[in-house]
């Protein structure tokens, strides 16, 4: 086997032959400035041996060390090295040393592939992290989330100091002033007024009106001029003084000018007997004269004075003088303590409370403002926080803890791992443990903040909500949307009506239906970014249950309202069966309409165009009440039609009816008439059985019975006769058509059947 003693070293990926340039680097001869380091040194060349070696591994050294601190820019010269290799191109590294041995080429060649290497995984990471953010970008970002950090993120600088107005942080209170002012002036001026906050409230002393005119409506003398008409003039001047204070008790200490003149009015017309001055179920006594209704009103007025003042708030300032008075006993108690500590602190309290300030606090007050201001104690925290830090708490922490909130996890499972930072800070990183605790405390405060908001509470505690939540976050079309909408009503219906008759066993196995306002909460939450207008209307549609569907279902029958295409679609199939040749072709239509809604199309033994009961089950419940409404409208329409086309009983002069032992007793034209238009009936519509023909034979004995002119039976007992009667001839029609079909198989004459059902009906009447 003969040696190889070249003096190249060839570097490449494979063997495989590539259409690309080849490049050569002579250690002994490098022209590129960036890669001039590679030459060896003279005390770097050895003859084979230990020497050699050793002399390969300080040259090695040198080169690590160089390429770390990109030494005359070695790193970009091997980097261009490294890229070629990756890309596919021959690199062919000589050296004058090698002789067929291991020399400076191989240890450059060994450099040369690792830079390579080093390029393809940070090539990797690149697009792997490419390919994450892409997916970040498609992956809908969850509403509740998103609402959330948007109310964080609002909170104003001067909001955040607004709620931490006493923080004085060891200032005193002229110091505290001017450090307010650097951020409001608005705020500072709240302080210096004597602002304070209380369990979230802001309490703001308000500035009497007196510097405005009084009103008369609630003087004395207006008083006096309002109760003379009613009584004397002295008792009017009697009571004026006391009606003023009662109306200034039940208005407030508070209230403005407008409720002031609302309140007395309202008592004023009480006492004058115009209107009630409170809204009880007891009527006022019929006997009751001027003068009691008097007395007894202003007895009432008195008494509701006491409880609205009773309900007053009692964080008024006293008086001046108090405060002077509690100030020296407050001095001449700590003149009986002369230690160091009480004398400090007493020459800060005299600092601080000066006559000006008194005069500043109580000087034209009468009273307080409340205003509640919002919670910022997530926005205080992340404030504190700094903007990479802030950054990962919205990008990945807040939204992993809504996933979780909202798939049912229980919170102190979603707080343990911030729980073991803590843990895990105090044992190996004391200094992290606060931040630590600042983490605990704000995904803590998170949670309890989006607990308070019904979607997320609703998706937490709530399994049978979640669900039904999701199916409709899934629905990708209106038609998706629809199906999930009509699934989600009728089966918590379903499960509504059933839910008593389940057992404990399987009531704590099952999530409970949710109730009306649940119900109706889950369609009018935020849409979806992927929903379209269609989408959301059709899914409001549906939130529309109880009275509030009655109401959208009342506004569609007067026309202020357009129904859905699905609806319209039903209303003008049921339309057009009013073109039939008469209006008992009309009526079998309808019927088979109202038919339809119920039984898919493939039970039907007509069919219809479309599948009715499965576009009428999709439909929001209030426009299944309208199609049906309008379906039994039309329904009632063409058999009142009907009947008013019967030929007879019009022009027949009604023998006498009178009631016989609580029945009754009909005439002979009576019956005759009744019997005349039974029998048109049924040869109209010879299909007609069951229900409909009792329900039409009600109508025509009803319509007789109006023809008589006199009301001589109950409207109970017509609709009892009537339905009676036309269960009667619906079993003797049954009957005679068995008899008619057994003789019609054993001659075969069809033509057989009406002839014979007509001619049994004089049969009917023999009851």
């Amino acid at each position: 086997m003969r040696a190889d003693l070249s003096n190249q070293v060839i570097a490449r990926i494979d063997d495989e032959t590539r259409h690309l340039p080849s490049r050569s680097l002579d250690l002994g001869n490098i022209f590129t400035p960036e890669l001039g380091l590679l030459s060896p040194h003279r005390s770097e060349i050895a003859p084979r041996g230990r020497a050699r070696d050793a002399a390969l591994i300080a040259y090695s050294e040198r080169l690590r060390q160089s390429y770390k601190a990109n030494e005359a820019g070695i790193r970009d010269g091997m980097l261009k090295l490294g890229e070629a290799y990756r890309d596919g191109q021959t690199i062919a590294v000589s050296c004058f040393c090698r002789a067929g041995g291991l020399c400076h080429a191989d240890v450059v060649k060994l450099a040369i592939e690792k830079v390579a290497g080093s390029l393809a995984r940070e090539a990797e990471r690149q697009k792997a992290q490419g390919v994450a953010e892409r997916t970040a970008n498609t992956i809908q970002p969850n509403p509740r989330t998103e609402r959330a950090v948007n109310e964080i993120l609002s909170v104003s600088k001067s909001d955040l100091i607004l709620s931490k107005l006493e923080d004085m942080e060891g200032r005193n209170r002229s110091e505290h002033a001017s450090h307010l002012n650097g951020y409001s002036q608005f705020v500072r001026d709240l302080y210096e007024r004597g602002a304070v906050v209380r369990g979230g409230v802001l309490i703001t002393p308000r500035d009497n009106a007196s510097s405005s005119a009084q009103l008369g409506i609630t003087t004395a003398e207006y008083a006096v001029k309002r109760l003379e008409p009613i009584v004397n003039e002295s008792r009017a001047k009697e009571i004026a003084p006391r009606l003023v204070e009662y109306g200034n008790r039940i208005a407030g200490d508070s209230a403005d000018r407008d409720t002031k003149i609302k309140v007395f009015n309202w008592i004023y017309g009480a006492l004058e007997g115009r209107n009630d001055l409170l809204k009880t179920g007891d009527k006022t006594s019929v006997s009751e004269s001027k003068e009691e209704r008097f007395e007894r009103t202003l007895e009432e007025i008195s008494v509701l004075a006491g409880e609205m003042e009773r309900l007053e708030p009692t964080d008024r300032l006293v008086a001046v003088e108090s405060l002077d008075q509690d100030h020296d006993v407050a001095t001449d108690r700590a003149n009986d303590e002369l230690s160091l500590e009480n004398v400090y602190e007493n020459a800060l309290l005299r600092e601080e409370i000066t006559p000006v300030e008194y005069d500043h606090y109580v000087g034209g007050i009468g009273g307080f403002e409340r205003i509640e201001l919002q919670d910022t104690t997530l926005a205080q925290l992340a404030d504190e926080m700094s903007k990479d830090e802030l950054d990962r708490w919205i990008e990945v922490r807040l939204p992993v803890i809504d996933e979780m909130l909202e798939s049912g996890t229980p919170v102190d499972s979603i707080l343990k791992p911030f729980q073991n930072e803590i843990y895990q800070a105090a044992k190996e990183d004391t200094a992290g443990k606060q931040a630590a605790i600042d983490d605990l405390r704000f995904a803590s405060g998170y949670i309890q903040h989006q607990l308070k908001q019904p979607e997320s509470r609703f998706r937490h505690f709530n399994a049978r909500y979640r669900e039904y939540a999701l199916m409709l976050e899934k629905a990708a079309s209106k038609e998706e949307l629809i199906d999930a909408a009509s699934k989600i009503r009728h089966e918590n219906a379903k499960l509504g009506f059933g839910w008593e008759k389940l057992s404990e066993m399987e009531k704590a196995a099952t999530p409970r239906p949710l109730t009306s306002k649940e119900m109706r909460f889950l369609f009018t939450e935020a849409s979806p970014r992927h929903y379209t207008i269609e989408m959301t209307a059709a899914r409001l549609a549906y939130s529309n249950a109880g009275e509030s569907a009655r109401t959208k279902t009342d506004s569609l029958m007067r026309g202020e309202i357009n129904p859905s295409k699905e609806a319209m679609q039903l209303i003008g199939s049921l339309e057009s069966r009013l073109e039939r040749r008469n209006s008992t072709d009309s009526l079998s239509a309808t019927k088979h309409f109202l038919q339809s809604l119920k039984t898919p199309n493939d039970e039907l033994r007509y069919k219809n165009a479309f599948d009715h009961s499965e576009v009428y089950r999709k439909l929001p419940p209030a426009e299944r009440d309208y199609v049906y409404q309008r379906a039994v409208l039309q329904k009632d329409h063409l058999e009142e039609k009907l009947i008013d086309s019967l030929p007879s009983g019009r022009n027949i002069n009604y023998e006498p009816v009178h009631v016989e032992n609580g029945s009754a007793a009909i005439g002979k034209s009576f019956r005759e008439a009744l019997k005349s238009d039974l029998v048109d009936l049924i040869r109209r519509d010879p299909k007609i059985i069951g229900s409909d023909l009792s329900e039409m034979t009600t109508r025509i004995v009803e319509k007789h019975f109006e023809m008589l002119g006199s009301k001589v039976v109950s409207d109970i007992a017509v609709r009892s006769w009537g339905r009676e009667l036309g269960d009667g001839v619906a079993t003797r029609l049954q009957e005679s058509m068995s008899r008619s079909n057994r003789s019609e198989v054993r001659d075969q004459n069809v033509p057989k059947i009406s002839s014979t059902r007509v001619h049994s009906e004089d049969h009917i009447y023999q009851r």
